[in-house]
């Protein structure tokens, strides 16, 4: 009997980019308040959410080229 097959969990390749989405959503409820001394914070929260879109990206790209190389490997 063959062992059972690992299977990749799709949803690390796009928690980024919600992680991103989320902190997008609260820094602008930050930046909309009357309140100035809360505006820092949705200005780090925007970078935040910018550092974690590109970490997404870095997951999306990175796990295109496995299943490139994966199929590649499939085929030969």
């Amino acid at each position: 009997m063959a062992p059972p097959r690992l299977t990749f969990f799709v949803g690390w390749v796009y928690a980024p980019w919600l992680a991103a989405c989320l902190c997008g959503l609260l820094a602008l409820r930050l930046l909309y308040t009357d309140q100035f001394d809360h505006h820092s914070h949705g200005w780090g929260l925007l970078g935040s959410g910018a550092i974690c879109f590109s970490i997404g990206c870095v997951c999306k790209v990175s796990w295109g080229l496995f299943r490139l190389g994966r199929a590649a490997a499939l085929r030969s």
